[in-house]
């Protein structure tokens, strides 16, 4: 990919590392900040490989319909799971990681998450997306560019979520940014 591009954006989200030690070991909060970096070769007509409002249309939209708001977790942290149903009530949401358990909410972690939802609700023949960074706080970032055959083959296990990424694309449909292509009728 010759040419590049960058769109970011934020989201709010309460997590906690299992298992940790210390302080990031008690339920807490951060104020996400990311960025999507795409590679692309060609431009459209209109000067652009992709509508900056595209990606937030679409992965900025995921991103927030997933992660903000909510308490990312780690599917074995069953002492925030049973609170959240032992609640039964709106108080809060909860994002599972990695559905077999060995996936703790780390920066690290989410920014594969995103990377992995990205790079299938808008990589095409000439998007593509390099990295995602994710600043936690604004001294700790994580950054992925890319997933490991193994890191893939886990995405892809989690029961029904590389269909959920591809059914929310489709729901979102295709939207037509040049009006010379859109009829004028």
């Amino acid at each position: 990919m010759l040419n590049k591009i960058i769109r970011k954006g934020s989201f709010d989200a309460g997590h906690r590392v299992m298992f940790q030690r210390f302080k990031c070991a008690h339920l807490h909060g951060h104020r996400y900040d990311y960025e999507l970096q795409f590679g692309f070769n060609e431009m459209q007509d209109l000067g652009y490989a992709i509508d900056f409002s595209e990606i937030k249309r679409i992965a900025g939209s995921w991103i927030e319909s997933e992660l903000d708001h909510c308490f990312i977790v780690n599917p074995l942290d069953l002492g925030v799971i049973k609170l959240s149903e032992e609640l039964k009530s709106n108080i809060f949401k909860m994002h599972l990681l990695d559905e077999k358990g060995s996936c703790n909410p780390t920066v690290e972690n989410i920014a594969k998450e995103v990377f992995f939802a990205v790079q299938n609700l808008l990589e095409n023949e000439n998007l593509k997306l390099e990295q995602v960074t994710l600043h936690e706080t604004a001294n700790c970032i994580g950054i992925c560019s890319g997933l490991s055959a193994n890191e893939l083959k886990i995405f892809k296990s989690h029961s029904g979520y590389l269909e959920s990424l591809l059914a929310y694309k489709k729901n979102l449909g295709y939207l037509e940014y040049d009006s010379r292509k859109v009829d004028s009728k």
